[in-house]
């Protein structure tokens, strides 16, 4: 192809005046078009755009219509259509004038209703929705057809232009891009045949605006029009800017949208105020997030842009050039770290903030009207003011009850207010495959789905695009992720269960952790075995692949076990129990797994391990938590019987092992029952009343059962009880009357079952825990089956004061039990029992601290006030604690020196050294005088050192931070070396100066957000001055909530340059802790040491580092 030739078949078009080549978003033609009307002044308006679609025309160009809007529109059984348009569309903008001048407007493009393709592999016709792509060359052409052909050679050169040149620019581009590419696709043809036969019709003088590319198309070949048009359904919408820009998953959008607009009709003189405002935007947005840009940077950055612009020969800067100029000023031409937030930056000042309107009395969406002619045809409430139904859904029998099931998966990915509640049956700890659902159709049901109107015209249309749209924003976030995969998995949306399972293969895999993990395989492996009534949808390939993905991630799971080997979390143990299912396929890789979590995890770990992988020795081993004595065995205990029950998945009632614990509930005395009583209800309080009335029935020949309609003759009672107390005199007179409690009583106070049988003392036991225990949100009877006699969660606001509560714990569990149940309390959301306890006796831990340090938000700054000395004495007694068993590890980190006055440390290597000349014989054995001992005197030297200690504080690390607090303090207290103490979650807040209290330290922090730790360590590391004398210590789950690559970029930076790194996964006195495998991996890779460690052990290997 010569040059010649492409200027020819340019010269053909332009030599037709009246058409008009445009791309369906730009701001040069959106003003050009509508001065070429104004010159030529046409008998008509011909605009590409369906033909069938001419009823919305008059809402498009009403007063009243506010840009950007989008019309939706799709005939039976095909792909949504979807036209945007915005102030500079020039579609828009021409009808506009067109309605002003009352001008004739003809749509002329292809129907959408038109007949589909015979030739299997020609495009649908959805496939039409017009994009910028359209305009896109291949590399190989002229330069006329560049990748930014139409941004250089349109929209820069077309400020301050006359109309005929910046159509004449339009079409170079247009014809270039149709010549690099002459074989035109079969649709593309069908549709440019259709608007010859179109403007046949019209008059010479009709101004045709098209686009660009089609319009050398326009000039040979046969007209062509379909047979037959079937109807479609038409919805005009709001649309904003954020949708409009095309990196948001949506359809035939832009980039930046609010800088096209602020494009339309400007001047040169324009432009520089624009870019001006641009620069000094995106600096002010980068200020807010941390960054630095001043005046030098914003300078810097204009001149860039107009350098840029000169050397390209351009009259005025692009947008290319602005973005060139800040990526080049701001962010270094970095696209990780500074270069994320000037993007983000970018995202607020180039995208904008603006949503469009529609008339008052604008057509209903036929999104809703299809939405409301479908739930009534399935018999479901389709109108306000409706009675509220409740129907019983069997997805898996087909017909109507799969129709229901789909189409109420379908509004809850649209977020459509409308099934109110769902209640599903239990079999054996499973779901069962049916549900009851209750509906309601109300006003924020139609105001929903009027919202979602822009989406689709029909249910499957709208869910579709909003999955894309949420794919499209996830940016790599696992959750986010697994949350489209969940959603398309309920719908049987095929394109984006592919898409959102090969970005969790390509590129999460290596930062999943554990839950994630097994979120994604219960997903997958519903899909792959049947079990999502929707995966019938799906094809057979992406059922395969789905089980393809299921058998990685299980590899995963195996390698993200030992990150929650040492987790205090219910769900984790909870999904250690579906983690037995990978057995089959990584058989023994997650056997030595979890074999290594029951002899090494955290309790409740250890607990949940045992139900999974029990051995000849599980039951005795159980069995032995039931009678352990002492606050600390009590808690250990109960963690590991909470991770057995929840492991057990709802079968524990059935599980061998039990009969341990049933034995051995039986044969403690009643001392060591009612010592053990608190912790145990507490245990079984998280499981499920169905399950707890199940194992009462499992045991009903000791329990027994009460008929609570049986009537006993009052004499019969009376000899029954007169019988009791003779045979209790017989068993005094044995030795055997140690049994106030039964088997049936302790299993139903254990449980918290039937309390109407219980006895005077059991009945007050029952109360005192009641006011503690069922109130957790597990124990709510979800799925229907509780019979009524274990007390749900719930029941009733509490009956005792804190006074009489503390009384009667006291009276009946004695006073070292009342702090542990005050505590839980206190964590279940009743904080007026903290203040009651005594600070004098209280017994300090870290789980107390840490309980009350979560009150802070939640109670008045005058009880706050009452709190504070207790805080003080469990801080100042664990610190003292803590600081006995560091003093060993800071020996010799502090500097000192040898001298002969006397302090309480001597330096015995120099006193022997010194005094060699001092021996006598004792015994036939030289001993040596100490005539002259060398002490250590401190040294006032400062040491070079700094330690920066920067602190993860999202909810997950509480112990962590507490340690954390103390350690820094103690380290402090090392007077010559500096420290420094840095806490993050989604922002950073540097607290150094109070780092030698650690009673303001923790009162000064608040757990709790999200993590971001690049943001952390980034900070960290502009507190770097000297580095290879710079210790920085990461405390955190790495849980990383940004980019991992971001992170791993900050520790390379650091490494490299000398810090000494160590990332502590867990600080606490256990070394356990749940985190990130395959991010704690990543970081190390960087050049971090990654370890759970004791505050002991860090110190011990600051001291290394420092010596």
């Amino acid at each position: 192809m010569t040059e010649q030739h492409i200027l020819d078949q340019l010269e053909r078009v332009v030599e037709k005046e009246y058409i008009f080549g445009v791309r369906h978003h730009s701001p040069a033609c959106a003003h050009a078009v509508v001065q070429a009307a104004e010159a030529l002044q046409p008998e008509a308006i011909a605009v590409e755009m369906p033909a069938d679609t001419k009823p919305m025309l008059p809402w498009i160009v009403h007063d009243d219509t506010k840009a950007p809007i989008a019309l939706a529109v799709a005939a039976e059984n095909t792909q949504l259509g979807f036209y945007p348009f915005a102030d500079f569309s020039p579609e828009l903008a021409i009808m506009r004038w067109a309605h002003r001048n009352n001008v004739p407007i003809h749509l002329i493009d292809l129907p959408v209703g038109a007949p589909p393709p015979t030739d299997p592999d020609e495009p649908a016709a959805a496939d039409s929705v017009a994009t910028d792509t359209d305009l896109q060359p291949s590399v190989d052409v002229d330069k006329l057809v560049s990748a930014e052909a139409w941004d250089t050679k349109v929209e820069t050169l077309a400020v301050g232009a006359r109309w005929q040149d910046v159509r004449r620019a339009a079409l170079a581009v247009g014809v270039g891009t149709r010549l690099a590419k002459p074989d035109v696709d079969p649709y593309h043809a069908r549709r440019e045949a259709h608007m010859r036969a179109r403007l046949a019709e019209l008059g010479e003088k009709t101004l045709v605006v098209v686009g660009s590319y089609h319009c050398l198309g326009l000039l040979d070949g046969e007209p062509e029009v379909p047979a037959t048009v079937s109807p479609v359904n038409m919805s005009l919408v709001r649309y904003s800017f954020a949708q409009l820009d095309s990196r948001s998953g949506y359809a035939s959008g832009i980039r930046d949208p609010y800088w096209q607009q602020r494009m339309l009709g400007i001047t040169s003189a324009g432009v520089t105020d624009l870019i001006n405002d641009v620069i000094v935007d995106v600096a002010r947005e980068c200020r807010t997030q941390g960054e630095p840009a001043g005046t030098g940077e914003i300078a810097e950055a204009i001149r860039c842009a107009h350098d840029l612009a000169r050397l390209r020969g351009l009259p005025n800067p692009g947008r290319r050039e602005v973005l060139e100029a800040l990526n080049t000023v701001f962010s270094y031409g970095s696209v990780t770290g500074r270069g994320r937030i000037v993007a983000q930056a970018l995202q607020k000042v180039m995208v904008g903030d603006v949503t469009g309107d529609l008339p008052p009395d604008a057509p209903v969406p036929v999104l809703e009207q299809q939405v409301r002619a479908k739930l009534a045809e399935l018999g479901l409430p389709s109108k306000e003011r409706t009675a509220t139904i409740t129907k019983q859904i069997d997805p898996f029998k087909g017909g109507k009850d799969f129709e229901r099931h789909l189409v109420l998966a379908q509004l809850a990915v649209l977020d459509v207010p409308y099934e109110r509640d769902r209640v599903t049956g239990m079999n054996r700890g499973f779901e069962s495959r049916s549900y009851s659902a209750t509906c309601t159709f109300d006003s924020s049901t139609a105001a929903t789905l009027g919202m979602r109107a822009a989406w689709g015209v029909n249910l499957a249309q709208a869910a579709k695009t909003m999955l894309a749209a949420d794919l499209a924003t996830a940016a790599g976030d696992p959750a986010s992720t697994i949350d489209v995969l969940r959603k398309a998995a309920s719908i049987g949306a095929d394109d984006a269960l592919c898409e959102a399972t090969q970005l969790v293969e390509n590129t999460l895999v290596a930062r999943l952790n554990f839950q994630d993990a097994i979120n994604a395989i219960d997903i997958l492996i519903g899909v792959a075995g049947g079990r999502e009534p929707a995966a019938k949808l799906l094809r057979d390939s992406t059922r395969d692949y789905c089980t393809k993905v299921s058998e990685i991630l299980g590899g995963v799971v195996v390698r993200e076990i030992a990150g929650i080997a040492g987790s205090d979390e219910l769900e984790h143990a909870r999904m250690l129990g579906f983690a037995a299912g990978l057995m089959e396929t990584h058989s023994v890789s997650i056997q030595a797994a979890i074999h290594k979590v029951k002899v090494d995890g955290s309790p409740l770990m250890q607990g949940a391990a045992c139900a999974i992988m029990p051995d000849e020795h599980s039951a005795a081993f159980v069995g032995s938590w039931i009678d352990t004595a002492g606050s600390q065995a009590r808690q250990t205990s109960y963690r590991r019987l909470v991770g057995f029950l929840a492991a057990s998945r709802g079968l524990w009632y059935d599980h061998p092992i039990m009969d341990g614990i049933v034995d051995r509930v039986s044969s403690l005395s009643d001392s060591m029952f009612v010592q053990a009583l608190p912790t145990l209800r507490g245990a079984f309080d998280t499981v499920a009343p169905a399950e707890r009335e199940q194992f009462l029935d499992r045991l009903s020949a000791q329990v027994g059962r009460i008929d609570a309609t049986l009537m006993i003759a009052p004499e019969q009672i009376e000899a029954n009880a007169r019988a009791d107390v003779a045979a209790r005199a017989r068993l005094a007179a044995l030795g055997l009357a140690d049994l106030r409690f039964t088997p049936a009583m302790r299993w139903r106070l254990i449980l918290g079952a039937e309390p109407e049988t219980l006895d005077s003392a059991g009945g007050r036991m029952a109360s005192a825990l009641d006011e503690l225990y069922g109130t957790d949100t597990v124990s709510k009877d979800h799925a229907g089956e509780s019979d009524g006699r274990v007390h749900a969660a719930g029941n009733g606001p509490s009956q005792l004061g804190v006074r009489q509560w503390q009384e009667e714990i006291t009276a009946l569990f004695g006073a070292d039990q009342l702090q542990e149940i005050f505590g839980k309390a206190a964590d279940m959301g009743r904080s007026d029992v903290i203040t009651s306890l005594d600070a004098e006796s209280v017994r300090p831990s870290v789980e107390l601290l840490t309980t009350v340090l979560n009150l802070k938000g939640a109670l008045p700054e005058s009880r706050l006030r009452q709190l504070r000395p207790l805080v003080s004495k469990i801080v100042s007694e664990l610190s003292k604690e803590l600081a006995s068993q560091l003093s060993p590890a800071l020996g010799g980190m502090a500097n000192t020196k040898p001298s002969r006055r006397k302090s309480p440390r001597l330096d015995l290597p120099a006193t022997v050294r010194n005094n060699l000349k001092h021996t006598v014989m004792v015994n036939s054995r030289p001993q040596i005088i100490p005539v002259t001992p060398i002490f250590r005197a401190p040294e006032r030297k400062v040491s070079p050192w700094h330690i920066i200690v920067l602190v993860d504080v999202s909810g997950s690390m509480e112990p962590s931070t507490v340690f954390a607090a103390m350690t820094a303090a103690i380290l402090a207290g090392v007077n010559t070396f500096k420290v420094s103490f840095i806490t993050f979650d989604t922002s950073v807040i540097d607290l150094t100066g109070h780092v030698e209290d650690p009673l303001e330290l923790l009162l000064e922090i608040k757990v709790g957000g999200g993590t971001n730790i690049a943001q952390g360590v980034r900070y960290a590391a502009s507190q770097v001055t000297n580095p290879t004398k710079t210790i920085l210590v990461l405390i955190s789950d790495f849980e990383e909530w940004g980019s991992v690559n971001n992170l791993t970029h900050e520790i390379a930076a650091l490494a490299d340059s000398g810090v000494k790194l160590i990332g502590c996964a867990a600080l606490d006195d256990d070394g356990k802790a749940a985190y990130n495998v395959g991010i704690a991996e990543s970081v190390a890779a960087a050049g971090m040491r990654v370890a759970c460690v004791s505050p002991l052990e860090l110190t011990r290997w600051v001291r290394e580092v420092i010596q």
